[in-house]
């Protein structure tokens, strides 16, 4: 799997992507306005940030970045993200194999566990 197979795939089932510069210098992929459907957050709604990582076949950081942040900072491995002020790092590991469909997975379960 590679970066473009992810947004590709992203894409394909109706998410808007687009990449965006951290201010820690950074390269992220953005999936704007992520409806949030499990957990104690269902029905919000949140710009979620992945890291962008050149190695091929790609490795997903063990980390998603959220706008806004929806939890205290600090509580549930979180803190402030290098993307921006107004961004929250949650630092989450996949432990499976990464292909898009277990990333996005991945994302929901993250939310689902809060």
């Amino acid at each position: 799997m590679t970066y473009e197979d992810l947004v590709r795939h992203l894409e394909a089932i109706g998410y808007t992507v687009e990449q965006v510069t951290g201010q820690d210098g950074q390269s992220y992929l953005v999936i704007r306005s992520y409806r949030i459907t499990v957990g104690s957050l269902a029905g919000q709604t949140c710009d979620v940030a992945i890291q962008r990582m050149p190695a091929v076949p790609f490795v997903l950081p063990p980390a998603i970045q959220t706008r806004p942040a929806l939890i205290p900072m600090g509580s549930r491995n979180t803190q402030a993200s290098g993307v921006g002020s107004e961004w929250q790092y949650w630092s989450r590991v996949l432990r499976v194999p990464p292909t898009p469909e277990a990333i996005v997975t991945h994302i929901a379960t993250i939310f689902g566990e809060v």
